[in-house]
């Protein structure tokens, strides 16, 4: 139960500084400290919230669920970036195959996780 609770307080602690620090540049551009010309440029970035919440799903993970959520954020976010960005020549329209390949990936990785989690497990209770 001590890694869920590291998991349960890490996530607290994100969203508290990531409000923290989004207040923060909100507060700063209306007290003209900063000029934030176009709050649609923000709007670009936004995938890397996914990517923190993907990682801090990968630190100390307790279930294979947890390790296949977070790793699925990370891809998706870096997905949507690449697609909106239109990166490499990648759109949504072109690309949205990914998508269903990491889905596939997810679903072969998911029993062997499973089977890597409960060998931790048992190991824990023979100490």
């Amino acid at each position: 139960m001590k890694s869920e609770q590291a998991y349960w307080r890490r996530s607290q602690l994100l969203w508290g500084v990531l409000l923290i620090v989004v207040g923060a540049v909100f507060l700063l551009d209306r007290l003209n400290i900063i000029y934030l010309r176009d709050y649609r440029q923000l709007w670009h970035y936004w995938p890397v919230i996914m990517v923190l919440f993907g990682i801090n799903k990968l630190v100390t993970p307790v279930s294979a669920k947890q390790v296949l959520s977070g790793l699925w954020l990370i891809f998706f976010a870096a997905w949507w970036y690449v697609s909106y960005e239109e990166l490499w020549n990648l759109s949504f329209y072109n690309s949205w195959p990914a998508l269903l390949i990491a889905w596939g990936a997810g679903m072969v990785l998911e029993p062997l996780l499973n089977k890597h989690f409960m060998a931790y497990r048992e190991s824990e209770h023979e100490k």
